[in-house]
């Protein structure tokens, strides 16, 4: 359920920080906020059976808040039309609630949150957000929410090597990585000081656009990158268009493809003279509807990414990929096949199934051979009248011998070791307010 505030109660019941400088506090009477959130907990059991040098097999336990988060939204009419439609202000400040290691760096509004004007003509907001390449199509083909160690992130959108999602922040990383954050080549994004435009819906399509320009002393810290030297301007171009229709049997069919490039953005971390690393995806899904409330889902999703990086001062991507050459040309194809069968009696079995290739690399990488790997999650959910979710999950990765692939967005802390293979069993509660 969620709970409606006035703007001026809001205000007040935050009043520890309330700012009076400037004429600003008091809020707007005709305002009215939305409370909302989604807790996704598990207390999960991992495997690590260490295929590589610098590690060894063991068992652990954990528990996880696979992006459980709260947000406040608000929509407030603006009293000036376009189209015949009232154009609207829209804030939303959204933030995880850790309740475990990552307790520390729960920053307030550090998820999607957003200003924005929206009405005929679309909406069209800054702030940071997640990015179309993977928010158009990720909900759609993952069934397990896209949001813990079970994500479809474990392979899609990256090629492995402490780079599974990338979650704002800077460039720099710890020196047990080499000085540099493999993280901010990931295609999967959260991005800050992004600029994006959501299309209407348009006889069933609809579209995003984003953009986000990374400068110094914003995206990048003190010794993250030469951009003063080698005059580097980078930027992010991330984009989708996305088609839905409900048939005439009943069926529904979603389409998709989306794109994104980075422009020197990895010339910035890496110290290259050049970068330009682009993907792109194309994704479907179907859903069937039987008698006594159960259906069939049934999704996929195929990507293609290209790492382009010229003359670069350290090594790129990951320390199994650089041959010290100075230099990246690298290209890798994955799949993702996912579905969902419910039965009627609050009970669904889900499913996903990820296949990435071989590296084909040109330029840049010790070896080819033994860097594909494989990605698989299972589970049982059962869910209570009320909307509250059980579930039993089961996850594994298979790396061959010089991949480096690992869990989505909660990792098995393998550091990015090639040959490792991960499994994990996680019980979980899911419930959304």
């Amino acid at each position: 359920m969620k709970t409606k505030l006035l703007g001026t109660a809001l205000a007040l019941g935050l009043a520890s920080t309330a700012v009076t400088a400037g004429g600003v506090g008091g809020g707007n009477a005709n305002s009215s906020w939305t409370i909302y959130g989604w807790q996704n907990w598990s207390y999960e059991f991992l495997d690590i059976d260490n295929g590589g040098a610098g590690g060894s097999d063991r068992k652990t336990q954990r528990i996880s808040g696979n992006a459980a988060n709260i947000g406040f939204a608000a929509t407030l009419p603006t009293g000036i039309s376009m189209g015949g439609q009232e154009v609207k202000v829209n804030l939303q400040c959204e933030q995880f609630t850790f309740h475990n290691r990552n307790n520390g760096s729960s920053d307030f509004c550090n998820r999607n949150s957003k200003i924005s004007l929206s009405g005929s003509f679309g909406e069209f907001m800054f702030g940071q957000w997640l990015l179309p390449y993977n928010e158009m199509v990720a909900q759609w083909v993952d069934p397990f929410y896209d949001a813990g160690a079970d994500s479809s992130s474990s392979i899609m959108g990256n090629i492995g090597g402490n780079q599974s999602f990338f979650y704002n922040g800077g460039f720099t990383a710890a020196a047990a990585l080499g000085g540099v954050n493999f993280a901010s080549q990931a295609f999967n994004r959260r991005q800050e000081e992004v600029v994006q435009y959501w299309s209407p819906n348009l006889n069933g399509f609809t579209f995003r656009l984003a953009t986000s320009n990374a400068t110094p002393g914003s995206m990048f810290s003190a010794g993250g990158g030469n951009v003063g030297a080698n005059k580097l301007d980078p930027r992010i171009w991330s984009t989708g268009v996305a088609y839905e229709n409900t048939l005439a049997s009943g069926g529904n069919v979603w389409l998709a493809a989306t794109y994104e490039v980075h422009d020197e953005w990895a010339a910035v971390e890496f110290g290259c003279n050049d970068s330009d690393d682009e993907s792109y995806r194309l994704a479907g899904r179907y859903i069937h509807s039987w008698a006594n409330g159960m259906t069939t889902q049934i999704s996929a999703m195929w990507e293609n990414l290209e790492y382009d990086h010229e003359v670069c001062g350290r090594n790129t991507i990951a320390t199994h990929v650089a041959d010290g050459s100075g230099s990246l040309d690298l290209e890798r194809d994955a799949w993702l096949l996912s579905g969902k069968q419910t039965f009627g009696n609050g009970f669904d079995f889900r499913f996903s199934y990820m296949d990435a290739d071989e590296y084909d690399c040109s330029t840049g990488c010790t070896t080819e051979d033994d860097t594909d790997g494989t990605a698989m999650n299972l589970g049982v959910y059962y869910t209570m009248p009320a909307g509250t979710e059980f579930r039993v999950t089961y996850s594994e990765v298979d790396n061959e011998d010089n991949a480096a692939y690992d869990f989505g967005i909660s990792g098995s802390g393998t550091s990015g070791r090639t040959g490792d293979d991960v499994s994990m069993i996680a019980l979980g509660i899911v419930q959304w307010f």
